[in-house]
């Protein structure tokens, strides 16, 4: 196993960048545009102006003496539980994405039925450790009420983890009343997360903080996360956005501590650098796999668990380009030790898109990542000293029992990527790695059976989405 992270900052720049986020914090201050968020601050002793909190360094360290390093998301499924922050990385798929790539008519509005099935692949995909919420937004409901849909297709089709809703107050509440319906009660315990984004530079949109209440209050976890953008909502110099998503970032932490001590909370980033060119974020980029690793870094130094990466690109389709930046993205996400992925599967055109070949694409890339963090175990077995000097010089292992005994476990093997030669290849139709993932994203759909749900639970889910969406 990985037991070295990669990093590009030395302690005396963290430093730096902390001191930098502190008299940002101290001296410009965080828009918080809602009433109960700056009573909140006034109650613990936060200076507040207007709409704006000004906290100091005490403030801030001790919310961070609250805020757990480790957590466990509770699934209908115990089976499928997922724990982060103990050092592997926890995969989800894309979100957010407006519009879904088709393999045959390209660009189109993602759709409701597109959403559910997304749901049943990312319940069926063996490296998607949660379902999202906003995989695809639906563009064919209403959007006041999609939500309660998406909620419910992730509760029914799927006994995974999933994020929950952060659309406002409304959505934030209707996730906690539909998982006191799934849970036969309101749990104590983790069993969804919320996202929650800043709005750079140095705010947070009204809705976001009604969110992140809600959750707090919940004491349901929270992933606060900053898409700054290098030369348009932050300074253009990668240190200079560290240490302003930095700032908006803890500013959200400390919020969520004051209301609710001991609430998890997910420390993340989606920024990246602005194309200068066209105007849209590059997350393709070596810049955005910069930040992904200053992250790590950073939420490391404050005792936090770290979002960022997944399987990130800037191409519209799954081809070459899509194949490069999205492992180059992933690698680096893992090697730098970052906890909680999310868009670790289907994304495409700069977070604007969901493809369902890159979905299972990303998926295997995922299972190779976990192979890869696996390692190399070095044990007398392992080492085969006995074997080697039996077998002797031009020898051949392949029939020996520790061979036999090995070959199906030993190796990672693809589901997807072609291990074949190249005559077979020919013979079979040379189908390429996107063909043979159409083929199995649209076998795993015909394939799909919703998990085993009580009756009167899945009636109760029913009956709640009815009476909020007519």
């Amino acid at each position: 196993m990985l037991r070295n992270w990669t990093e590009f900052l030395s302690p005396a720049d963290v430093e730096e960048i902390h001191q930098t986020s502190m008299k940002l914090l101290a001296n410009v201050g965080v828009r918080f545009p809602q009433d109960e968020a700056i009573a909140t601050f006034e109650r613990h002793g936060v200076k507040t102006e207007g709409q704006t909190a000004y906290l100091d360094e005490k403030h801030v360290m001790q919310a961070l003496e609250t805020a757990p390093a480790q957590f466990t998301i509770h699934a209908r499924n115990p089976d499928k539980s997922v724990t982060v922050g103990n050092g592997e990385p926890v995969f989800a798929p894309g979100y957010g994405a407006p519009f879904v790539v088709d393999a045959e008519v390209g660009k189109r509005e993602a759709t409701l039925q597109d959403y559910e099935n997304l749901v049943q692949l990312a319940h069926a995909l063996p490296n998607q450790d949660l379902s999202g919420h906003l995989l695809v937004g639906p563009g064919d409901v209403p959007a006041q009420t999609a939500h309660l849909r998406m909620l419910h297709a992730n509760m029914v089709h799927s006994d995974k983890s999933f994020i929950g809703s952060s659309e406002g107050a409304t959505g934030a509440r209707h996730t906690m009343e539909m998982i006191e319906i799934l849970f036969d009660g309101q749990p104590q315990y983790p069993v969804t997360i919320g996202l929650i984004n800043s709005l750079s530079p140095l705010s947070y949109s009204a809705e976001m903080v009604e969110a992140l209440i809600t959750y707090a209050r919940a004491r349901q976890p929270i992933v606060i996360a900053a898409m700054a953008l290098a030369g348009s909502t932050a300074p253009i110099t990668l240190a200079g956005l560290l240490a302003q998503k930095n700032a908006e970032l803890l500013a959200g932490v400390a919020l969520t501590q004051i209301i609710s001590p001991g609430t998890p909370v997910i420390y993340g980033s989606t920024s990246t650098n602005l194309h200068m060119k066209t105007g849209s974020p590059s997350i393709g980029s070596p810049e955005l796999a910069l930040v992904v690793t200053a992250t790590a870094q950073l939420a490391r130094h404050y005792g936090l668990p770290s979002r960022g990466g997944g399987a990130l690109t800037d191409a519209n389709s799954p081809d070459a380009q899509a194949g490069f930046e999205s492992m180059m993205s992933l690698l680096t996400t893992v090697n730098s030790g970052i906890d909680f992925v999310l868009h670790a599967g289907g994304i495409v055109s700069s977070y604007l898109a969901f493809s369902y070949e890159k979905f299972v694409l990303d998926d295997e890339m995922c299972g190779m990542m976990r192979r890869y963090r696996r390692g190399i175990a070095v044990t007398p077995d392992t080492l085969a000293y006995d074997l080697m000097a039996k077998v002797g010089p031009g020898g051949n292992f392949m029939m020996e029992r520790h061979t036999v005994e090995r070959c199906r476990t030993e190796f990672w093997q693809p589901e997807i990527a072609s291990r074949v030669d190249l005559a077979a290849w020919q013979e079979c139709g040379r189908l390429d790695a996107t063909k043979n993932a159409h083929q199995r994203w649209e076998q795993l759909l015909a394939e799909h059976q919703d998990p085993p749900l009580d009756a009167t639970t899945a009636r109760q889910l029913k009956s709640f989405v009815g009476q909020h969406t007519h």
